[in-house]
């Protein structure tokens, strides 16, 4: 064998070997697991507690007297880790999209919106099926410098991975819940204001 087929095939093998460790070294972190009986109990507090956040910040529909009657906001969440405290209460790490929306000559018209990562505190009372949550906290990601610091502080590794490079958009069961709420054909448009 030749010096030069020597040194091609121990280029390729090392060129293999690097390939191998960079794909090794570059796996995400699991997913976190979250308990379906636990997602189940708290994604209607958490649900109401977002169209609450969002209802008390308003919207630009509100200005609009055509529309003010019938805007309301609407909102879906896609809950990525449930992790239990010491003290018996919740920490719910999620990813959300809520929108201000009214209907209008057969068609959504969309106002104010926001998608974003989100982290609530539950106090969680009793135990079981029979346990009541309530919403002690939520906060929010900053917009712009300190946005991926605090997704990193507030979410596991697995879950801050989700937020960061994951596909959900709950952007169609929004509108879905709003066309269903305004009594509009499952194909109405959306407009923005």
């Amino acid at each position: 064998m030749s010096g030069l087929r020597v040194w091609r095939a121990a280029g390729a093998a090392g060129a293999v070997l690097a390939g191998v460790v960079a794909i090794a070294g570059c796996t995400a972190p699991p997913a976190p697991e979250v308990d379906p009986a636990l997602r189940k109990a708290v994604q209607p507090v958490v649900h109401d507690a977002l169209i609450a956040a969002q209802e008390k910040n308003g919207g630009f529909l509100a200005d609009d007297s055509s529309l003010v009657a019938t805007a309301r906001w609407f909102c879906a969440e896609k809950i990525i880790e449930i992790r239990e405290l010491e003290d018996g209460s919740v920490k719910v790490g999620l990813d959300m999209v809520c929108s201000e929306l009214a209907a209008r000559a057969g068609s959504l018209v969309e106002g104010s919106g926001v998608h974003a990562p989100r982290l609530m505190e539950l106090s969680r009372e009793g135990t079981g099926q029979a346990a009541v949550y309530r919403v002690r906290h939520q906060g929010s990601a900053p917009d712009g410098a300190g946005h991926d610091a605090w997704i990193g502080r507030s979410f596991s590794k697995g879950g801050a991975e989700m937020v960061r490079h994951g596909d959900w958009d709950g952007t169609a069961q929004m509108e879905a819940a709003a066309r269903t709420h305004f009594r509009l054909p499952s194909d109405a448009p959306v407009t923005a204001l």
